[in-house]
């Protein structure tokens, strides 16, 4: 199982050399890999990535700290649990810090006394400080009676560690963090309702930096007015335009008095909905700040408060950092679904080039021959659909972006001589695609009211055909490719199945087969064939001449019945695997074969004998895989594909 990771993640990562390598090196093991990997894609990877950290629960803060020369990443969870690592060697850093009584809901590090420490902070009005290393509380207090911490962010105050914290009373407070449990006087800002903290160093000065509404009722996410303000963390005063007077921030948060106490208005940066995310530059090497909300990206400029280029359109950014790459400002922007994207601030432009591969799970796979050359198309939850040529690393083309939700469907057919992709998805829409990646053929074919999930296409009577089933109601449609015509008076209500599972064509006619295993024939709309004695059906492939059915129950083996007569053709298939989730029948070396896949793993049998002849190990779940006609194998696991091909 390591060979084969580490011959994966070597092509996944575009090193084909260095997978065949791996591939090659020996093993004492029973069988022989029946399968190698030759490509792979890598959404999910990039060469920077360094490790993955396992946490217990879901980490709901995350931050990093120095000290000593050594990085430490610490993740604060849902479970009241505090993790930290080395962020040089990716290996764990004392012991979990367990605090039960309230989530982590916010989280700042620093050095104190030359130790790293974590303020963290809850629901339960608690602000606690730990030692990382030897994981103890070290202190305790609280922001107020009535009141609690939301946000959390460190600074220095002449060379002192503070903490800075934002309270649900509308009040920044700063503490001392060596005196913090000694309840000493915090600083207090009166800044009204703070969306979004953070904390740099302007002109020598340490300052917060905040994201709030002008008035409290204005938090709607499209019409709540926002502005990003800036405050010095020594005095309290808000920071206006370069040749401002001095002022102090009062209660009526969009006022301030100046030295002479006259009213005046700060210069503040406005945004246009609620910021939920706000970053500056730790190591004040560029006075920038990157704020974001549900549909747009900001960067200003905190010396000249003025936004920079204009905002950039985005889906939802979950966490952002700002480094100093090259010598250039650039900002490190994480979306809710996807890869994590380098922008060059001075340009807005990307640095890197997006990763190959889906960004999302991937749903459906199907394989093609289209002039002597092997094609597999996949489709995700990215929206995607994409051509791959299996003898090759790259796309054979561009992916196609039409469907306005995910693809949850894909297959291929000839139409007019001409081969097609059809895509169904969860926007109730079936679509057929140009091959060659030149778009969508026609309007797409409309009338399921739910998305469809299940698509397959054959040659019934002479012309191309294709069955669709949406997965709410379960309706069956079947369609003349050619015309894109809905066939059978339009009347779709006796290809109603609620247990249908799959669809397949045994002797020129479309079937549906139910999760027990039977074989509704859509055209004469009557049951065919014998019921196996196993439950979980999988495929339905013709083998050696016969129609074979492939079942698997929860444990219980992998099984091949006769469709005709529901003779079990071979022993049950087993090993040391869970319950199968998907499963196809090729064929390998000129022998059929069964291949199932097994949550992380897929598991290969001799279809005649029953014996098992291999297996092979994937990092994330395999939800699909289909053999090509030449013999390889092309696997779904998480957001990408993998290509194996017979072991010689």
């Amino acid at each position: 199982m390591r060979r084969q990771v580490l011959a994966l993640d070597a092509a996944r990562y575009g090193n084909r050399e260095l997978a065949r390598n791996i591939a090659q090196v020996a093993v004492d093991q029973e069988m022989d890999d029946p399968w190698v990997v030759q490509w792979a894609t890598g959404g999910n990877l990039d060469s920077r990535l360094r490790y993955a950290l396992p946490v217990p629960a879901k980490v709901s803060v995350l931050a990093t700290v120095a000290v000593e020369g050594r990085g430490l990443a610490v993740a604060g969870c849902e479970d009241g649990t505090l993790h930290v690592w080395d962020v040089a060697t990716g290996s764990r850093v004392g012991k979990a810090v367990s605090d039960r009584t309230s989530a982590v809901d916010a989280l700042a590090t620093a050095v104190l006394d030359g130790r790293p420490v974590a303020v963290t902070a809850g629901f339960d009005h608690a602000i606690r400080v730990w030692d990382l290393a030897r994981g103890e509380l070290v202190g305790a207090c609280s922001a107020d009676d009535d009141s609690r911490v939301k946000l959390l962010a460190a600074g220095l105050i002449e060379g002192r560690p503070v903490v800075v914290g934002a309270c649900v009373d509308d009040v920044v407070r700063v503490w001392d963090l060596a005196t913090l449990s000694q309840h000493s006087e915090p600083l207090t800002i009166h800044t009204g309702f703070v969306s979004a903290l953070a904390t740099a160093v302007l002109d020598g000065r340490p300052v917060a930096v905040t994201s709030h509404s002008r008035e409290l009722g204005a938090t709607d996410l499209i019409t709540g007015e926002e502005s990003v303000r800036v405050w010095d963390l020594t005095t309290g005063r808000e920071l206006g335009a370069p040749g401002d007077l001095p002022a102090f921030g009062d209660p009526a948060y969009d006022r301030t008095v100046d030295g002479d106490g006259e009213a005046g208005r700060c210069v503040s940066l406005d945004l246009n909905a609620r910021a939920h995310l706000l970053v500056t530059d730790p190591a004040s090497e560029c006075p920038l700040a990157v704020s974001a909300n549900a549909y747009e990206v900001h960067v200003w400029n905190l010396v000249t408060r003025e936004q920079v280029g204009d905002p950039v359109a985005a889906t939802f950014v979950q966490a952002a950092a700002l480094r100093v790459l090259r010598d250039r400002p650039a900002a490190l922007v994480a979306y809710d679904h996807g890869p994590v994207a380098v922008w060059d601030l001075s340009t807005l432009q990307t640095l890197q080039p997006s990763l190959t591969g889906h960004e999302a799970v991937v749903r459906g796979v199907s394989t093609v021959l289209v002039n002597s050359r092997q094609l597999a198309v996949t489709g995700g939850d990215d929206r995607s659909v994409r051509v791959w040529d299996l003898d090759g690393e790259r796309k054979k083309g561009g992916w196609l972006t039409c469907h306005a939700g995910s693809v949850r469907g894909v297959t291929t057919a000839l139409v007019d001589g001409t081969c097609v992709i059809v895509t169904g998805g969860s926007d109730t829409r079936v679509r057929l695609w140009d091959l060659d990646g030149k778009g969508q053929l026609g309007e797409p074919l409309a009338g399921h009211t739910t998305a469809v999930d299940l698509l397959t296409a054959a040659t019934v009577d002479g012309r191309p055909t294709l069955l669709t089933r949406d997965d709410w109601h379960k309706t069956v449609r079947i369609w003349d490719l050619t015309t894109r015509e809905e066939l059978h008076g339009q009347s779709t209500s006796e290809y109603l199945s609620p247990s249908i599972e799959f669809f397949a064509s045994v002797e020129g006619h479309f079937v549906g087969v139910t999760e027990e295993g039977r074989v509704w024939d859509l055209i004469a709309s009557r049951w065919i064939g014998v019921q196996p004695r196993q439950r979980g059906a999988l495929a339905l492939e013709p083998l050696e001449g016969r129609n074979v059915i492939l079942t698997s129950f929860r444990a219980e083996g992998v099984h091949l019945w006769d469709l005709a007569t529901g003779e079990l053709l071979a022993p049950p298939l087993t090993g040391d695997a869970g319950e199968v989730r998907t499963g196809a029948i090729g064929t390998l070396d000129g022998r059929p074969v069964v291949v199932a896949g097994v949550d992380r793993s897929v598991w290969m049998w001799d279809a005649g004998t029953g014996q098992q002849i291999g297996a092979y190990a994937f990092p994330s779940r395999v939800r699909g895989l289909t053999v090509a006609p030449d013999g390889r194998l092309v696997v779904c696991f998480g957001a990408d594909i993998a290509v194996l091909t017979p072991h010689r």
